[in-house]
């Protein structure tokens, strides 16, 4: 197939408008670069909260999940060191570690106990 030769003069000739002949390569890159610059200053920060909030929320999951686990580790810990330096009997540091525990948490549910609003521990009255 033949090619159609393009004369000289139509590709140096300036259009109708005065514009030169790569004009709609810089349109296009000023629309680009606006449409960039619009969606930068509208989903940039977007992108930046939805980060943090995802950031933020899977932080917060994994401490709540290795709470658990420290206070485990915790006892476990003073198991073995009331077997070895306290008492002389397995058992024994077990019970003491869960007794030292329960005290804890009994004085942690005693300290919320007191913070709790007036009135929160009594049945509501009904109206008939």
């Amino acid at each position: 197939m033949a090619e159609i030769p393009i004369p000289e003069e139509n590709s140096k000739k300036r259009s109708v408008l005065g514009l030169s002949s790569d004009w709609p390569q810089q349109v296009t890159e000023q629309i680009v670069s606006k449409v960039d610059e619009i969606r930068d200053k509208t989903t940039g920060p977007a992108i930046k909260i939805s980060r943090s909030v995802v950031y933020g929320l899977t932080a917060c999951f994994l401490l709540l999940l290795s709470i658990p686990f420290l206070i485990l580790g915790i006892s476990r810990g003073l198991i073995e060191v009331f077997d070895a330096w306290v008492v002389s009997d397995r058992s024994t540091a077990v019970w003491v570690v869960y007794l030292i525990t329960g005290v804890l948490w009994l004085a942690v549910g005693l300290l919320f106990w007191r913070k709790r609003p007036k009135g929160a521990a009594q049945p509501k009255q009904r109206t008939n």
